[in-house]
């Protein structure tokens, strides 16, 4: 790995990605059949009274114990964990956003997005239950996409933040993008650092012994058939083994040097390509099937600790 002199940011020991899906599917689901309100869906706000209108939306729905405050122009931040883990994750959303749309993302939001940080597990699985009717299937967090709103237990560290913050910001620039590289590159950041420079990278995490172990059992992997996942096959059987492959390609790229490369050629070859297996071989100049025999072995030489 390139290494770097600062330090890294915290990370959720355990993301979203292994837990059922189809399960999780449902929780949004539920979610999606509440109307929303008319703020969600409307542009960014552009009086003081439309602020404060969101603002007071916000207060009214979590109670007097969260802070309540708008970042930028489409941010409206909700945090009950205290001024210092806000503070981190206000930093954490700067960072992220300074990063991917110096690299990869051109097309920026309109409409406002939420995002509720709760101190805890209590408080994040009993807004769940007020809100959804249900506990959540998932103990960190998750992106209501129909409500355009970010929620998560922040106790679980900023890595949550990070990867859950990319689905959104990713959907604007890139619609169509397959659920592959959709997670595939959130959960890149799930453990990351800020280089020199700015860049944000991804670190190996988590994810990486149990791919070693299917790659070591000789399990069916195959690159190209991630490729071809629908949205329901990735986040069906076997999904948590399909988000680590995900990751580990996008690691893979990044430590060539290719994926801004690669995410680039993708989004703008997607009529042709909806697969990004061209794309990568463009990125690359190597066959796919060249390619993973390469990753194979990378993926061998890496090691995590816990």
């Amino acid at each position: 790995m390139r290494a770097t002199r600062l330090p890294q940011f915290p990370a959720t020991d355990r993301i979203i990605g292994d837990m059922n899906r189809l399960a999780f599917a449902l929780l949004l689901a539920a979610g999606c059949a509440r109307p929303a309100p008319p703020s969600y869906m409307q542009d960014a706000p552009r009086t003081e009274e439309d602020v404060r209108k969101i603002l007071k939306e916000v207060e009214e729905e979590l109670g007097k114990d969260f802070i309540v405050e708008r970042q930028g122009e489409v941010f409206f931040f909700a945090s009950n964990a205290g001024e210092t883990s806000y503070d981190r994750c206000r930093r954490t959303v700067a960072r992220m956003w300074d990063f991917l749309y110096a690299d990869y993302l051109t097309t920026k939001p309109t409409k406002p997005i939420r995002i509720y940080l709760f101190k805890d597990k209590a408080t994040y699985e009993a807004y769940c239950k007020k809100a959804y009717s249900k506990p959540p299937t998932t103990p960190y967090g998750f992106y209501m996409s129909c409500e355009r709103k970010m929620v998560m237990n922040i106790a679980t560290g900023t890595g949550t933040l990070a990867h859950e913050l990319v689905h959104p910001l990713l959907a604007e620039d890139f619609p169509d993008v397959p659920s592959w590289f959709n997670e595939g590159f959130a959960s890149l950041y799930e453990q990351s650092r800020q280089s020199l420079d700015g860049k944000m990278e991804g670190l190996v995490n988590w994810r990486l012994p149990s791919l070693q172990r299917a790659l070591q059992r000789g399990e069916k992997i195959s690159l190209r058939a991630l490729t071809k996942t629908t949205t329901s096959e990735f986040y069906g059987d076997g999904s948590g083994l399909h988000y680590a492959i995900a990751r580990y390609l996008c690691l893979y790229l990044q430590e060539k040097g290719k994926l801004t490369d690669f995410y680039k050629r993708f989004r703008k070859g997607f009529a042709e390509d909806k697969t990004g297996a061209a794309a990568i071989e463009a990125a690359t100049g190597k066959k796919l099937d060249d390619l993973e025999a390469e990753w194979r072995k990378w993926v061998g030489t890496l090691k995590y600790e816990d």
